[in-house]
Formats: C-alpha cells, sequence, structure tokens
C-alpha cells in the first residue's frame, strides 16, 4: 500500500471514529465547573417542570384548565432557555450548531411571523386567548425551549430519563382519568371529561405521546422488570383514552401501533421474503391511508359518511367555511388564531340547524391541513409539512443504530399527525411536540460530532449575565406575570357586587396585558349586558339605579369600541356593541343612532348570519319602522327555515305591529315546518320548544300541551322543567 493509500485510510478511519472523545465532551474550564452544573441542572429542573403542565389548573382563572397551563409552559421554557443562554455564553460546548431540524423549526416560525404580519389581526395572532394559549409568543417560547434542548441534552441517557419521567406522569394522568370515569367525585375536574386536560381531545393528545414514549423504552429495555412496568403503562395510557371517548386518541394510538409493527415486518425481520410482504403490506396500508384523507373533504362516501356520524355534522360545514377563507388568501393565510374573524364572513345559515350541527361559532376547523392553510397560507403549510417530513428523516438516519428510535418516533409522528385531522393542538400536546422535534434534532447531532478546540477561551466576563438575567426578569414579568394577574382579575371583574367596583377590576383586568384582551372585552360585554338584561325591571324601580347602569354601559360600548378600532373585522365585538346601543336606546334614545351604526355594519361583517338580521330588526323597531323590521326578519327566516327561532321573531314584531294575519300565516307556515322535523330529531329540544310556541300562537293550547307532554315523555329527567309551566294550567 502507497503512502497517498494509508493516508486516505486514516483519514476515513478518523472520520468513523468521530472526533477524540476529550474533544467532543470539553466543557468549562475547572474552575467553572461548578457554575457549569448549576445551570446544566437549572435545565434539566425547568424542562422537567415543563412536563408537569397537565397538572396545572386553577378555578381562580378564567379558562381554568388552558390558561394556566399555557402561563406555567412558558415560565418553565423561559428559564429553560435562559439557563442554556448562560451556558453558551459561558461555555463552547452549548454554543448553537448547523442542525436540519432546528433550521426547518426556525423556517417555520418564520413563516408563522409572516402570517402574523401579513393577516388580518397581527396582536391576535401574537398573542393568542386564554381559552387556546397557541399564538405566536408561545411557539417563539417553544422555540427557545428546543434550543435549551438540543444544545443541553448531549447524552442519550438523559433523554431516555425525561422519557420516563414524563410516562410515569402519564400513568398518574391515566389513572386519575380512569377514575374520573367511574365516577369518583374527587377526580371529576371537568363536565367534558379529559382529567386535569379538561377536554378529551385534549388528554388523548397528550397521552398519545406517553403511549409510544413507553413503547420506545419498552423495546429498548433489557431488564423484564422495566419492561413489564413499560407496558403496563402503555395498556393505562390506551385504556384511559379509550373510556375516555377520544376516538381520534384511540384510533391514533392502534393506527401508531400497527405502522410500528408494519416498519419491523418491513425492515427488522431476518428473512428477506417477510422483509418483501413487510414493505408491500406498508405500500399498500399508505395507499389506503392517504386515499381515507383524501376521501375525508369530498361528500357523500363511505368514509365521509362515516367521519361525520363519529363527529359532528357541523364539521364538513365548517371545513367548507375554511376553504373560502383559504382562497381568499392563500400565500400567507389570515394569521394565527384569526380564524374567529374568517367564521363569520363565510357564515353558513345551516349550522343553526341539526342537520349542519347547530354549533354557530367555531375559532378553529379542528384540522391541522386547514387550520395551518387558512392561518398561515401555503407558506406556513408547507413549512409545516417541511418540518415533519424534516424530523422523520432524522429519526429514518438511526434506522441502523437504534431500529425502534426510527420505528416508534416515524410511527408517533404518522399518528400524530392523523389525529390532529380531526383534532387540534393545545399548550401541552405542543410541549410534547416539541420535545419530539428535539430529540431528532439531537439524533442529528449524534451523526456528526463536532471537535471544539482545545485553544477555545470561554466568556469569564460578567457583563452578558447580567444583560440575560434582566432580560429573564423582564420576559417573565411581561410573559407570564403580568398575563397571569389579567387571567385572574377577569373572574374578580365578574363577581364584583357593584357595579362601580366591577368597572374598575374589568379596567384592572384590561390594563394589565394584552394576552386575550379581546376576548376579555367579549366575555365583559356579553355578562354585564346579560346582567343588565335580567336585572331589567329592578334598575327601573331603584332610584339611582339607572346612572350605575349607564356607566357601565359607557364602560362596555368604549371597551368594545376599541376592539372595533384595532381589528375591525371582528364580528363578535361588532354584535355585542350593537346589542349594548339597542339597550343603551332604552335608558338614552339618543344612542339610537350608534345602534344603527353598528347594527348596520353586522350585516357588512356576516351578511349570512340570522344574528345580523335578528339584531338590526331590533334597532329599526326602537326607530319606529315596523315594516322594516318584520322585512329585515323575514329575511333571517329565508336563510335558513328550518331554524324556528327566526320564526319566533318575526312573530314576535308582527304582533307588536298588530298584523294578525300575517302572525297566524308565519306561525301555520312554521308549524308545518317544525313538526316533521321533531320527528326526524327527538333528542333537539328548542323543535318542541318552538311547537309548543306556535300552538299557542294559533290558540291552540291542547295541541301545545300534547306537544309538552310528547317532550316529556322522551326526556323525563332533564326537560321536564322546561315544560312544567304549560302542564301544570
Amino acid at each position: 500500500m502507497g503512502k497517498k493509500s494509508r493516508n486516505k485510510k486514516e483519514v476515513k478511519l478518523t472520520r468513523q471514529a468521530g472526533p477524540p472523545a476529550t474533544l467532543r465532551k470539553r466543557a468549562c474550564s475547572r474552575s467553572d465547573a461548578g457554575g457549569e452544573r448549576f445551570w446544566l441542572w437549572l435545565v434539566y429542573l425547568s424542562v422537567g417542570a415543563a412536563f408537569l403542565t397537565p397538572f396545572i389548573l386553577s378555578g381562580k382563572f378564567y379558562f381554568p384548565f388552558v390558561g394556566p397551563k399555557g402561563l406555567f409552559l412558558m415560565g418553565c421554557c423561559q428559564a429553560a432557555f435562559f439557563a442554556w443562554l448562560v451556558l453558551a455564553i459561558s461555555c463552547k460546548k452549548y454554543r448553537p450548531r448547523w442542525e436540519k431540524v432546528l433550521v426547518v423549526f426556525g423556517v417555520f416560525i418564520l413563516a408563522l411571523a409572516l402570517s402574523a404580519i401579513f393577516g388580518a389581526d397581527p396582536s391576535r395572532s401574537f398573542w393568542s386567548k386564554f381559552e387556546r394559549m397557541t399564538g405566536l409568543v408561545m411557539w417563539l417560547h417553544l422555540l427557545g425551549f428546543f434550543w435549551a434542548l438540543i444544545f443541553t441534552f448531549q447524552q442519550k441517557e438523559i433523554w431516555r430519563k425525561f422519557f420516563i419521567f414524563s410516562v410515569a406522569i402519564g400513568a398518574i394522568i391515566s389513572l386519575m382519568a380512569l377514575l374520573e370515569q367511574a365516577g369518583v367525585k374527587a377526580f371529576d375536574f371537568s363536565q367534558r371529561g379529559g382529567s386535569t386536560l379538561g377536554n378529551t381531545s385534549f388528554l388523548g393528545s397528550y397521552l398519545l405521546f406517553n403511549v409510544f414514549w413507553a413503547a420506545y423504552l419498552f423495546f429498548v429495555s433489557t431488564k423484564w422488570r422495566e419492561r413489564i412496568i413499560f407496558l403496563s403503562t402503555i395498556v393505562l395510557a390506551i385504556l384511559a383514552i379509550y373510556f375516555s371517548h377520544s376516538r381520534a386518541g384511540v384510533l391514533a394510538s392502534f393506527g401508531g401501533l400497527a405502522l410500528t409493527g408494519l416498519l419491523y415486518l418491513a425492515f427488522k425481520i431476518s428473512s428477506k421474503k417477510a422483509r418483501l410482504l413487510g414493505k408491500l403490506v406498508l405500500i399498500m396500508a399508505s395507499a389506503v391511508v392517504l386515499a381515507a384523507v383524501i376521501l375525508l373533504y369530498i361528500p357523500h362516501n363511505p368514509v365521509y359518511d362515516k367521519f361525520v356520524s363519529m363527529a359532528t355534522k357541523s364539521r364538513p360545514v365548517n371545513w367548507q367555511i375554511a376553504w373560502q377563507g383559504f382562497l381568499e388568501k392563500p400565500i400567507f393565510g389570515w394569521g394565527s388564531e384569526n380564524y374567529y374573524l374568517v367564521f363569520p364572513k363565510y357564515f353558513n345559515p345551516c349550522l343553526y340547524t341539526p342537520a349542519c350541527g347547530s354549533e354557530v361559532w367555531f375559532d378553529r376547523t379542528h384540522n391541522i391541513i386547514l387550520d395551518t392553510l387558512v392561518a398561515n397560507g401555503l407558506v406556513g403549510f408547507l413549512a409545516y409539512l417541511g418540518l415533519l417530513i424534516t424530523t422523520v428523516w432524522s429519526l429514518a438516519r438511526a434506522r441502523k443504530k437504534d431500529f425502534w428510535l426510527f420505528a416508534v418516533f416515524t410511527s408517533l409522528i404518522v399518528g400524530y399527525f392523523m389525529q390532529n385531522l380531526t383534532v387540534f393542538d393545545m399548550p401541552v400536546s405542543l410541549l410534547m411536540f416539541v420535545f419530539v422535534l428535539g430529540f431528532a434534532g439531537f439524533v442529528n447531532l449524534k451523526e456528526k460530532e463536532t471537535v471544539i478546540s482545545p485553544s477555545a477561551k470561554n466568556n469569564k466576563k460578567a457583563w452578558p449575565f447580567v444583560i440575560t438575567a434582566i432580560a429573564f426578569l423582564v420576559c417573565f414579568v411581561w410573559f407570564v406575570i403580568q398575563p397571569s394577574k389579567a387571567d385572574y382579575y377577569t373572574l374578580k371583574a365578574i363577581s364584583a357586587q357593584d357595579i362601580d367596583s366591577r368597572i374598575a377590576l374589568a379596567q384592572k383586568t384590561l390594563d394589565a396585558s394584552p394576552a386575550g384582551k379581546y376576548q376579555i372585552r367579549d366575555f365583559f360585554g356579553e355578562r354585564f349586558l346579560l346582567d343588565i338584561q335580567q336585572n331589567y325591571d329592578k334598575i327601573r324601580e331603584q332610584a339611582g339605579s339607572k346612572q350605575a347602569v349607564k356607566r357601565l354601559l359607557d364602560f362596555t360600548t368604549q371597551m368594545l369600541q376599541k376592539t372595533i378600532t384595532e381589528s375591525p373585522s371582528d364580528y363578535s365585538a361588532a354584535l355585542r356593541l350593537a346589542q349594548a346601543y339597542n339597550m343603551y336606546t332604552v335608558f338614552d334614545y339618543s344612542k339610537l343612532d350608534l345602534a344603527v351604526q353598528y347594527s348596520e355594519q353586522l350585516l357588512q361583517l356576516s351578511p349570512n348570519n340570522q344574528q345580523s338580521y335578528w339584531v338590526l330588526s331590533q334597532t329599526r323597531l326602537y326607530q319606529g319602522k315596523t315594516d322594516e323590521a318584520l322585512a329585515l326578519a323575514k329575511q333571517a327566516i329565508t336563510l335558513e327555515p328550518q331554524w324556528f327561532q327566526s320564526w319566533e321573531i318575526a312573530i314576535q314584531i308582527a304582533q307588536q305591529a298588530g298584523k294578525n294575519e300575517e302572525v297566524q300565516q308565519m306561525a301555520g307556515d312554521a308549524l308545518a315546518l317544525v313538526l316533521p322535523d321533531i320527528d326526524k330529531n327527538p333528542d333537539y329540544l328548542n323543535y318542541y320548544q318552538a311547537a309548543v310556541s306556535f300552538y299557542q300562537t294559533l290558540g291552540l293550547n291542547e295541541k301545545a300541551k300534547e306537544i309538552a307532554q310528547r317532550a316529556v315523555d322522551h326526556n323525563p329527567v332533564e326537560w321536564a322543567e322546561e315544560f312544567k309551566d304549560i302542564l301544570t294550567k
């Protein structure tokens, strides 16, 4: 062998062996070792605390299940990120390096930022609301969390310990969910189930990750006792998902585990024929799943019909609205969290009826593809797909060294994506997803560790640490403490006994933070107007009450006008504002012009929504324009004749106008529609109520009693009180 050949061979062997361990693991100088350990452990503690997020909830907050979790998670992300930043400043070992998942994750965050900037409302996209906590600010925190993970978790054993920790927490949550389903009151956290997650879908999303992490630990463990424990946690989690009725979670869990088995058959089994068969089955299964996903969006086929029967009839209608929104802004989308503005614009009036699910407000499409397209456009959707593909590609690189890492985590990503075709992410599921991204990034970095020069000097200056500490305090106060105050004071304001205290606390809430400001204003508007309406007779009788109510109405209208100024497309705010001025007109007739202005604006924002016509018809009544009011009410009927509240409103207006013939005609026409619908939808209370009302309008009280009795016979437990008055007359 020649000299050149020997040199080439030595270089090749050196590359295969990687850099010397002393260089790969070089950290701070010995004098800094204690400080390094402190900050490293602070990262570990922060990440560990983040995994406790599922336990965080408080009835003292506006949304007890989501807001506290999101704020707690952001605090953990900040602690982990800034602790890592200190390490990165002081030790070369922890500084950023090129890594594919990190780059693509950064591109995805950039796409979210661009969609926010070019979207309908950047503030809404950035801050989100306490009900969701998934705006750009959360994603920026998760990006910082991701950086802390991949540049400090530098040994596989560390990842394994955190997987075990999360699986243990998941086992506790699973047990609590099962006890909840068994009827143990101490574990009854929410009417919607889901244990401390507050929703069965969110529980399923969270436990899905723990199922696959436990599966990975099961396959790589060499001790039979550990394997029994991990297998037990898998069974426990799947039982919790199943008995909590999280259908998407069940399908994703079993589908993902089946994919793991197919990957084993296709790539790991020793027999060549079996591997060939496995690959063929894998290809066919992938084709079937892909076809099913496509058919999910095409009406009137077995997949579509089965989905509608399992989910709700409103989902496909909602998807059609989302598609229209995407077509209007296809490049960067409307911005994250702005579907709340898209939905009213393309509202389908059939949503009020059982035929379309009877759900009339959506802020999500409940589908990851459409959610991303409408919120972030094609740019965001391609970035998201790129992130998933890059993650799977990174995991695939480890197939020969650690097959189970590749098979289990690839199956998890696929199962997670398939599950999100019918549900959406919340802070806890995003935490789990980003941890998987971090693990994939670690796998990439492990494949190509870089040499740290022995002569590299570590930073010992004090000023970078001071700046880092100040940055952490500012971020913690602005993004965690102040939003926590706003969330906390929201319920305080609602529970205040007198009007002036209520106004003061509401203002204190809104001054605390811009986080969730639109939803809080809307919530205040709804509750304040409802309280005035319910106490209207008392207000008229008590001296001085009118002035107090005017102060509350002034505060409410000014608050809602801020929303309209900042977010002109917010239909909900415009609706509350029009209702507020309609109510204000009763106390101060000079407000009528404003009532007209905002009531007419509703038709521009949501021309197919019956509520727009109802509110404007009320305004026309205050103007004394009875004929116009009745015409508007009839237009609402035309939008969707099967929604009988529109008929009732039109009948009431006709009665006020003294048009008895029209009253009789409309009541008869409405009855002809509602009676067959009761037979089609016997579980729908509103149809019985409408039929009773129409019979009473026609003076057929005995018929009204018959319908009322029929309703009570159908559901005596829940409906007896609804029809008590008419049945006892």
